[in-house]
């Protein structure tokens, strides 16, 4: 492809080349000034040279289209070959598309056969991250950072989850949302004590005034239920309590 872009670059030089070459030696012979005494004898070399090079401009002028052409050619040749491989790369991504599926598929197939362990009893260590700097408008990174680091934490204790932290900056206060596919619904003992032993460890962590939980729970008749939950408080002097439970 990169050949045939070269080979069109140097076909469009050469029909400026030759264009320039015609159109000098068009303007030159129109520029010429012939005496008002001049023998008939030059009047008709005059005429020749000027036939002659009427003759070279049809020449040209057909190899500038035979240029063309081929250019036009070349430039549909490539066309082609970019949808041929446009047609490749887009059958590819659908592939990908069904690979990811299948895959999506079979760690759901396998989080559900995966029992939920119990939540430690020294904790994940949520307070070693630093609530504080979320504040600052130069802290997106390091909010996106924590998220990411709880979903990995939290999974083998509720399943595939996404953690979302919730700012608010005028009050100074922050949410997390915890939300995700927790495989079978005979976790959802384990679950709930899980919930409560994070809320619990969550009291240290300075200005959360509320913890959200979405877990989907897959029964045995393969019907996907939902189990959420919110935890609330006042401020951080005060314990979080269970202000909403629906299962």
């Amino acid at each position: 492809m990169l050949i045939i872009n070269w080979i069109i670059v140097g076909l469009v030089i050469l029909i400026l080349i030759i264009w320039s070459r015609r159109m000098f030696i068009k303007l030159q012979l129109e520029r010429l000034r012939l005496p008002t005494n001049n023998s008939p004898s030059f009047q008709r070399k005059l005429d020749y040279v000027k036939q002659v090079e009427l003759g070279k401009h049809v020449s040209a002028l057909l190899l500038v289209i035979l240029f063309i052409t081929m250019g036009l050619l070349l430039t549909t040749y490539s066309l082609f070959r970019m949808e041929d491989q446009l047609n490749v790369v887009t059958k590819r991504n659908n592939q990908l598309k069904d690979e990811l599926y299948l895959v999506k598929k079979e760690q759901k197939q396998l989080i559900t056969k995966i029992p939920i362990k119990p939540y430690p009893k020294g904790g994940i260590g949520l307070k070693e991250y630093s609530w504080e700097e979320l504040f600052s408008e130069e802290n997106r990174e390091k909010q996106y950072q924590i998220e990411s680091d709880l979903s990995t934490k939290v999974s083998p204790y509720f399943g595939l989850s996404t953690t979302l932290i919730v700012l608010d900056v005028p009050t100074q206060t922050l949410n997390i949302a915890l939300a995700g596919d927790s495989g079978s619904e005979d976790n959802r003992k384990q679950i709930k004590d899980n919930i409560k032993a994070f809320a619990k460890e969550a009291e240290s962590i300075s200005k959360l005034t509320q913890i959200t939980f979405q877990m989907n729970l897959m029964s045995d008749k393969e019907k996907k239920k939902t189990y959420s939950c919110t935890f609330s408080r006042m401020n951080e002097e005060e314990s979080f309590s269970l202000v909403q439970e629906e299962e």
